[in-house]
C-alpha cells in the first residue's frame, strides 16, 4: 500500500513539474511572436475655416436684400448677423440661389436657415452643405433703414461640429 502512494505522489510531482515546464515553454514560444496591433485607420481628416464673405450692406426700412454667397467646396457654414440699434429686427434667411424678394414672399424657395432675432446678434450654423450659390435674404422689420456687418465662415469636415 505504502509503494502505491508513493507512486502516487511522484506521479503528482511530475506532473506539476511538466506543467511548470509546459508554461514555460509555452510563454518563451510567445514572446517569439510578433507583437499585434490594432490598425491607426484612416488619418483624421485637417479643420480648415475660412471666411468666405463680409459685407456691411445697408438694409433699408420695412425691406429685404439679398447677398448671393458661393462656397467653393463642401462644409458648414457659420453666419453672423449684426446691426447697429438693438431695437431694429433683423431677419436672416440663408436658402440655395436662386431665392430674391419675390420668391420668399410666395414661399419659393429651399431655406436652410431662417433665424429671427433676439438676441442681437445672430449667429448660425448649418448642416453640410454641397460646393455652390446661396442666397443671404436680410430682411428689416423696423421703420428705419439699418447698417449690417455680415460675416460667413466654411468649416471644412475635420472641424468640430458646433
Amino acid at each position: 500500500m505504502n509503494s502505491d502512494k508513493g507512486g502516487d505522489a511522484t506521479t503528482a510531482m511530475t506532473r506539476g513539474w511538466l506543467r511548470s515546464l509546459a508554461s514555460a515553454l509555452c510563454a518563451l514560444a510567445l514572446a517569439q511572436l510578433p507583437a499585434c496591433s490594432s490598425p491607426a485607420g484612416p488619418p483624421s481628416p485637417t479643420c480648415t475655416r475660412e471666411t468666405i464673405f463680409s459685407s456691411n450692406p445697408q438694409v433699408p426700412a420695412s425691406t429685404q436684400v439679398v447677398q448671393t454667397i458661393t462656397t467653393p467646396r463642401t462644409g458648414r457654414l457659420t453666419v453672423t448677423v449684426d446691426w447697429v440699434s438693438p431695437e431694429s429686427i433683423i431677419r436672416v434667411v440663408l436658402a440655395q440661389s436662386p431665392c430674391g424678394a419675390d420668391a420668399f414672399r410666395v414661399k419659393s424657395c429651399n431655406i436652410i436657415v431662417d433665424e429671427f432675432p433676439p438676441p442681437k446678434p445672430v449667429e448660425t450654423s448649418t448642416t453640410w452643405l454641397a460646393p455652390g450659390n446661396y442666397d443671404l435674404l436680410l430682411a428689416n422689420f423696423t421703420s428705419v433703414g439699418e447698417t449690417a456687418s455680415v460675416k460667413v465662415n466654411l468649416s471644412s469636415v475635420g472641424c468640430a461640429t458646433p
